[in-house]
């Protein structure tokens, strides 16, 4: 057992740790493919104007979700109920998970009863890349937010290599197993791609113990995590043009897992099924852009014995949604204007046993009109604005005075304006600032939610606010010794009122409340370079500083629940030819500060740094052996700072930020075959 100290004692561990042992940069073990000029991804930061990050599969080892990947960038926080497949989500900026859109190939998959969409069950190899937008979002994508937008997109045709078929398969620590195959090709005009994958653990992993008396060290003990079980299987089939004016595919997942709880109230029996499919269809035709998709997802959730804290539970939620998106371009006198309408309607139905089924709808109507102004060569001003309109016939309440009495539906007018700036001032330097009004409607969930462990409050008011943030982009295509180099800095801040969060209460059932005002602003940083195209170094830090404005005294000036003031991301790669073998590895660390779970900021969550590490070398015949290792250091037990002068530290366990326990030192080991 290793105890874990503050966040700068945790870096400063993972310094002496590091000791020269790397991974490959993103690109140079591809065989075949010509070293690219300056960083990754090089153009697209230089000459967007939101700052967005770009995440590549062949940056990450081959077991890592899409919420684990998006974990390492600036400003970036994964928020899991912990272990390898569980349920995880991104809050970017400090901001609730529910702020930041996710999107598959430019499909919304914000769901009328989610919160957020479990980005755990998304596995990185499924995918050619994945765009973070921090703060400001591209009008395709939805318009001005406070979070910003994940969009992710389907490699279509063959891989970065020319391979036309990639298969991995592995296990790993705690019953974890995994395959996957990717099979993508050219057909004349037309590219294609299909994924199959399978992943599964039994997730029972030991976890630390105070039996929920911390001031008693008698009964402190480690017991392995129970009922936190999960099976998945999923595939997609994409078909689209090269020149990408038509795409069509379809996304399905089948998900079946035990709901752990928590340390001080674990579960034995209480399980959750899902299956869902996504379809779209893509068409562009000059400056004329269409987008129609369909969504389904059904789950089951049973608790016969009441464990979650509401009372048994034998639930089928349906939930079926569908729309359409148009843009438009047209370039006058040197700038372009951009205009777009969006049709949606969701449906959804919550059906038990002896009772009849309860049904929701919403529909959606937008409009978004953008000008990219020229001012000269060097600037471009974006004045935009999104306006929409929503109506809700929520389900009624499930329990009290008033359940299952009809609710009348409501609506609500929800204008988003934004301005963006961006300075080309060299080719390798940009400048960029944006600010806008959001406004951010409660879900079915936070507003009628009766599921597992959150509840609803259907007096929620709408969420109000005002985001803004400026910074640089600094990216040459050399410096010295250095072949690639991007430095990243930004500044931001958010003024938000009628905030809505999910608090966490007894039992740790979460409950939809609007805390009152707030404010968050904060600064991230971004380093990356490469070294004679073997060493590279990536680094990231984001300052957070939330607050409640609220007159309640106990309450004024604490931070958000669920939000660091400290995030730190850091990792070395390392590429060699040993007996003409490629052999890669890597070694980086993930740091946080103390957060809480309430609002008054009594329940800590105490600061960590998990070390991970890895090694790949390539075989005969296209094959690959992968090992890699999570919390290296084996850390499950970190202390929580004395409140007063005087008493000692009382332990906890290692846990994320919403209270779950995280596993200790994990290892995998997998087979890659490419052809």
């Amino acid at each position: 057992m290793l105890r874990s100290g503050s966040f700068h004692a945790c870096v400063a561990t993972w310094l002496l740790a590091a000791g020269g042992v790397a991974r490959a940069d993103e690109t140079i073990h591809v065989e075949g493919q010509a070293p690219a000029e300056g960083a990754r991804d090089r153009d697209q930061a230089l000459s967007s104007a939101p700052f967005v990050t770009v995440v590549h599969p062949d940056e990450h080892p081959a077991t890592t979700s899409v919420a684990e990947a998006l974990a390492t960038s600036a400003g970036a926080q994964m928020r899991s109920t912990g272990g390898f497949g569980a349920y995880a989500s991104v809050s970017v900026r400090g901001a609730a998970t529910g702020h930041t859109a996710v999107l598959v190939d430019g499909v919304p998959l914000s769901r009328l009863a989610g919160v957020t969409t479990d980005l755990g069950r998304y596995h990185l190899d499924a995918f050619g890349k994945v765009e973070l937008f921090r703060g400001a979002v591209p009008l395709e994508l939805g318009g001005a937010g406070v979070g910003g937008a994940v969009n992710l997109i389907t490699r279509l045709g063959r891989g970065e290599g020319g391979e036309r078929l990639d298969v991995l398969a592995g296990v790993g620590s705690y019953g974890a197993r995994f395959a996957r195959g990717r099979y993508g090709d050219e057909h004349g005009d037309w590219l294609s791609s299909a994924t199959l994958g399978y992943q599964g653990a039994t997730g029972d992993f030991s976890v630390f113990t105070d039996r929920g008396t911390p001031l008693n060290a008698t009964d402190d003990a480690f017991v392995d995590r129970a009922n936190n079980r999960f099976d998945q299987i999923d595939g997609a089939a994409r078909l689209g043009t090269r020149d990408g004016a038509t795409a069509f595919g379809v996304r399905t997942a089948w998900r079946d897992q035990g709901l752990p709880g928590t340390i001080i109230d674990p579960t034995t029996t209480a399980e959750l099924g899902t299956l869902n499919t996504v379809g779209d269809v893509r068409l562009q035709r000059g400056a004329f852009r269409l987008l129609a998709y369909g969504l389904a997802e059904r789950q089951t959730l049973g608790d016969p014995m009441g464990e979650l804290g509401l009372g048994a539970q034998d639930r089928t939620y349906l939930t079926l949604s569908g729309g359409a998106a148009t843009t438009w371009h047209q370039t006058l006198d040197g700038h372009r204007l951009t205009a777009g309408l969006e049709l949606r309607g969701d449906r959804f139905r919550d059906a038990a046993p002896a009772r009849a089924s309860m049904v929701g709808t919403r529909g959606t109507g937008a409009a978004s009109f953008a000008a990219d102004l020229a001012l000269g060569d060097l600037i471009t001003l974006t004045p935009a604005v999104r306006v929409e309109l929503v109506r809700t016939a929520p389900t009624p309440l499930g329990e009290g005075p008033d359940a299952f009495m009809p609710v009348d539906p409501r609506w609500d007018a929800l204008p988003s304006p934004r301005l963006t700036a961006l300075a080309r001032l060299r080719d390798d330097l940009a400048l960029k600032s944006s600010v806008g009004s959001y406004v951010r409607l409660p879900t079915l969930l936070e507003l009628f939610g009766d599921r597992g462990q959150v509840l609803g409050s259907p007096d929620l008011l709408v969420e109000r606010g005002l985001a803004s943030d400026v910074g640089f982009v600094y990216a040459p295509l050399s410096v010295g010794p250095l072949d690639r180099l991007l430095v990243e800095a930004a500044a931001f801040a958010t003024r938000s009122r009628d905030t809505i969060a999910l608090i966490s209460g007894q039992g740790f059932v979460a409950r939809a409340m609007n805390i009152g005002d707030t404010q968050t602003y904060g600064a991230e940083l971004v380093v990356s370079g490469r070294l004679a195209r073997t060493v590279s170094l990536t680094a990231s830090y984001t300052r957070l500083v939330s607050e409640q404005l609220a007159i309640d005294p106990n309450r004024f000036g604490r931070a958000l629940p669920r939000t660091p003031a400290h995030l730190f991301y850091a990792r070395v790669d390392l590429a060699r030819h040993i007996a003409e073998r490629r052999v890669t590895a890597y070694v980086d660390l993930a740091a946080q500060s103390t957060s809480y779970l309430d609002m008054q900021n009594l329940a800590r969550v105490p600061g960590r740094g998990l070390v991970g590490a890895g090694v790949r070398s390539e075989l005969a015949g296209g094959f690959a052996l992968s090992v890699t290792v999570a919390n290296a250091l084996d850390t499950r037990v970190v202390e929580i700072p004395a409140d007063r002068r005087g008493d000692s530290p009382r332990p906890s366990a290692l846990s994320d930020v919403a209270g779950f326990p995280l596993p200790g030192r994990a290892f995998t080991a997998s087979v890659d075959f490419t052809y």
